[in-house]
């Protein structure tokens, strides 16, 4: 399932010790801590490019559930996610591995069978 964090916070990222409030962000903490590989889209509504993505993620979600994450953060919502991420250009794709580092990042459109390759996971037809 793609989990979408809509609502976001226009507060900065700060060096303080205070949680994030960003809902993008606390998607990312539980999805990365999960075991699981994850890709995390940073787009917007408004971006034609992102659309397109959403569409190829859905398709992604439905062949790797359970063995994978897919989450879409419209960072028009959640300036946080944008900030902490350091999103320069939509869409921007970010991988992690199993174990939570981020293993690659991708700026621009990808195939469905390109993101199932980078999570590094079988896919069901």
């Amino acid at each position: 399932m793609i989990a979408i964090a809509l609502l976001g916070s226009l507060a900065a990222c700060g060096a303080d010790a205070t949680p994030p409030s960003s809902p993008g962000i606390k998607l990312v903490q539980n999805a990365t801590a999960s075991g699981l590989p994850a890709i995390v889209e940073f787009g917007a509504e408004t971006c034609a490019s992102c659309r397109e993505m959403k569409v190829v993620l859905d398709r992604v979600a439905r062949r790797t559930q359970g063995r994978a994450h897919v989450l879409v953060i419209d960072i028009s919502k959640d300036w946080e996610a944008a900030q902490m991420f350091r999103i320069q250009l939509m869409p921007t794709q970010a991988f992690f591995g199993p174990d939570g580092r981020e293993i690659g990042r991708h700026m621009g459109k990808l195939s469905e069978a390109e993101v199932i390759a980078r999570l590094g996971v079988s896919a069901t037809p």
